[in-house]
């Protein structure tokens, strides 16, 4: 009797002490009868280790949580990259020293072009050029003057090297002129349109986005003015300047 008393007293004693902090598998649940316990395959408060519990995770996961997943791990690819720095709208600004190339009696002049660029492919471009010219001087007792205003359309191949753009190309197109030759007693003036090409190289360089700085050479050829038996030929050599505008 008093050993069962024993037995009784012990077991009571267990049933009412408070179990540790951490719920292990076998452990009687807090609150429950001494003999209710946690089944092993029903809790399992250890974390998983990483790389081994994910995939079981996405398995288990509904089809959104499975697409969510999927959208974060799948590799992304990059945007597009922006087109070539020559794919562009391209307006320049450009100015410096002319020479004619066929009257002996003019002098250095300056010119000054203003052009409009447009990108057709990565190397190619058409170019819309006008400006205007002046140029003057004697020559053997004869005074010439002469200005005009060339409209021109141009080919224009560009290749990058580095971070300069070397470019090149030619074009046709018209010049206005309005031309003198003075002699004292005789004087000759004639004004009009003459039918032109031009055949240019320069390069360019970056200085901001969309600013860019450069030098161009180009020579013109015309037909000639028949009163005065000269052309026009000239050549340009211009400072540029590109405000760019991108595709």
């Amino acid at each position: 009797m008093i050993r069962c008393a024993s037995i009784f007293a012990v077991l009571l004693v267990g049933c009412m002490s408070a179990p540790g902090n951490d719920l292990l598998v076998g452990q009687p649940r807090e609150g429950s009868p001494c003999g209710e316990r946690i089944e092993s395959d029903m809790v399992s408060l250890t974390p998983p280790s990483e790389g081994v519990a994910a995939p079981a995770a996405l398995a288990a996961g509904s089809e959104t949580e499975q697409l969510l997943t999927a959208e974060a791990f799948e590799p992304r690819l990059l945007s597009s990259p922006a087109r070539g720095r020559l794919q562009e709208r391209r307006f320049t600004v450009k100015g410096g020293y002319y020479s004619s190339e066929d009257a002996d009696e003019l002098d250095d002049g300056y010119i000054v072009n203003l052009a409009w660029m447009k990108s057709m492919s990565r190397s190619f471009a058409v170019e819309f050029e006008f400006g205007y010219f002046d140029a003057d001087g004697d020559d053997a007792g004869v005074k010439g003057d002469v200005w005009g205003i060339p409209a021109m359309v141009n080919g224009r191949l560009n290749v990058p090297v580095g971070p300069i753009d070397l470019y090149g190309g030619a074009g046709v197109g018209n010049i206005y002129y309005d031309a003198e030759a003075d002699a004292g007693i005789v004087s000759v003036d004639a004004d009009g349109w003459l039918f032109a090409g031009d055949a240019f190289f320069g390069a360019t360089i970056k200085v901001k986005d969309s600013l860019a700085l450069g030098l161009e050479a180009k020579y013109y050829m015309t037909e000639e003015i028949d009163s005065l038996d000269v052309s026009l030929d000239s050549f340009a050599l211009m400072l540029t300047l590109g405000f760019d505008r991108s595709l």
